[in-house]
């Protein structure tokens, strides 16, 4: 094979050892390469690695957007557009504005989060330079009572959505009450409008009320009433109102509540309707009840055959002929024919009382039941009778004066302020004990605000005569000049009810 190649004269160990060589040679340069190729490759998987963990590092970038009225966006350009520079320097931020409606701009704040979250508090402390305004607002003493009410939580909620600064003074002008605003013209713009809405509540509030008092007629009670009066409630399931624990509540509050008196027993025990929006419901109810139990067919309908004590009825009024919620306290025999039941009432919206014949009374429809009963049992605060050792036996002089003050059933106004409490009296009567229980008698202090600031009705019944202080330390702040003894009719107010009896008709 080698015969005629440029080898042939070469002894054939040297070929073998030269293609030895040149094979060790080659596999050695191969492996060189070899080697170093993967070395580049490892060099060139490390770099990538590295780059890619260099991007997986770095932040991602995001963009917040904002809206601030035109009146806002020189504050946050500043002059030349400084102050957006300046922000933009410090924070890393990108901030641009665009229109959003003819009112408004979006501001959009685009950069890493902290770059974007440190932009956008300083442009907000920049809009917050914005002038401070001070508002004044004059408002009713019964708003401010509301606004401040529940420890001014309907003021604090206008102050969070507004972010602006309310406060009431209640020494305003003319006896109102004055509230002030205080905050950037955008704070103040809304918390004008939410505290209009208010206004426009309370407005529509006094409308009504003024319709209640020039529609509603004097509602005296006929005579034995008041004697009832002084036991009915005592027993009666309709102690627990709605309005009774609004008016516990006012104490807390430490505010003073419109009430009319409706009736009265005397100085220890009268009692009151809070003025308010369920006013014109009871009103309505009532001429609503009347037009409906008028009909002798729907009397008919709604006939009692086996009434019971506690239950809850429609009855007429003799004093006025309309019809009224009312609840059995008592039935009993009448004195004059045993054979017929007599029945004593407590009329729940108003305090008063009334033996009434069996067919006078009617079942209540059940959707006169949604009005909360509305009278609420009270006594007067920090007074009692002049009759010695007997503080809740009154003179019969002193509880005509003490009707006189209030203007009772004749729909006054007057200001009710709790001032203290004590636990109802306990009855020999087992019925509704249940509901006497954890319901204490408000103790109030009425004032007489028509002559344009309030007097004080007990310190008048005590600088009269009518009444002596509770206490000997409690100043007496409201002086008559023409001061009166009580009158000589020294009649002491009986304790025990009447005997039931009915008119002959």
């Amino acid at each position: 094979m080698l015969r005629n190649s440029p080898f042939s004269g070469t002894p054939t160990y040297k070929l073998l050892l030269g293609f030895g060589l040149c094979s060790l040679g080659g596999a050695m340069l191969y492996a060189y390469f070899k080697n170093r190729q993967d070395d580049d490759n490892d060099n060139n998987d490390n770099g990538d690695r590295r780059n890619v963990q260099r991007t997986q590092d770095k932040p991602k970038e995001i963009c917040v957007k904002i809206i601030v009225e035109n009146d806002h966006v020189p504050l946050i350009i500043g002059r030349g557009g400084a102050n957006i520079k300046l922000i933009e320097e410090k924070t890393s931020a990108k901030i641009r504005l665009r229109d959003k409606d003819s009112g408004h701009k979006f501001c959009d704040i685009s950069g890493v989060p902290d770059a974007v979250k440190a932009a956008r508090f300083l442009l907000l402390k920049e809009i917050e330079r914005a002038p401070i305004e001070k508002v004044e607002i004059q408002i009713s003493q019964r708003l401010a009572n509301k606004l401040n009410g529940r420890g001014g939580e309907l003021l604090q909620d206008i102050s969070r959505s507004s972010l602006a600064k309310l406060s009431i003074d209640p020494n305003g002008r003319n006896g109102k009450a004055k509230i002030t605003v205080i905050g950037n013209q955008k704070q103040v713009n809304i918390a004008r409008k939410l505290l209009d809405e208010q206004i426009e509540e309370d407005e529509e509030l006094r409308r009504a009320v003024e319709e209640v008092e020039q529609r509603r007629e004097p509602r005296r009670s006929p005579t034995n009433s008041l004697a009832s009066s002084l036991y009915s409630s005592q027993t009666s399931l309709s102690s627990h109102t709605q309005p009774r624990d609004k008016l516990m509540a006012s104490r807390v509050d430490d505010k003073p509540m419109e009430v009319y008196v409706s009736a009265v027993g005397s100085p220890s025990k009268f009692w009151v309707q809070l003025v308010g929006p369920q006013t014109k419901k009871l009103d309505d109810m009532v001429q609503e009840m009347t037009s409906y139990y008028s009909n002798p067919e729907n009397r008919e309908k709604h006939g009692l055959t086996a009434p019971y004590v506690g239950q809850i009825v429609a009855a007429v009024f003799k004093f006025d002929e309309k019809w009224y919620r009312a609840e059995i306290v008592d039935i009993m025999p009448n004195q004059y024919n045993p054979e017929e039941q007599v029945i004593d009432l407590y009329f729940v919206d108003y305090g008063d009382s009334e033996y009434i014949s069996p067919a006078d009374i009617c079942e209540l429809r059940t959707d006169f039941l949604t009005l909360r009963f509305q009278a609420v049992e009270c006594f007067m605060a920090n007074v009692k009778s002049t009759i010695p050792n007997q503080p809740n036996t009154w003179q019969k002089s002193s509880i005509t004066k003490f009707e006189e003050l209030t203007d009772v059933a004749h729909w006054r106004k007057l200001i009710a302020r709790v001032v203290t409490y004590k636990e109802r009296p306990k009855t020999t009567k087992a019925v509704n004990s249940a509901a006497r229980e954890g319901t204490p008698l408000p103790g109030v202090e009425l004032f007489d605000p028509a002559e344009g600031f309030e007097i004080n009705i007990g310190d008048l019944m005590i600088t009269n005569g009518f009444a002596i202080p509770l206490d000997d330390e409690y100043p007496v702040r409201s002086r008559s000049s023409t001061p009166s003894s009580p009158s000589s009719d020294s009649t002491i107010e009986e304790l025990t009810p009447l005997s039931p009896r009915l008119a002959v008709k």
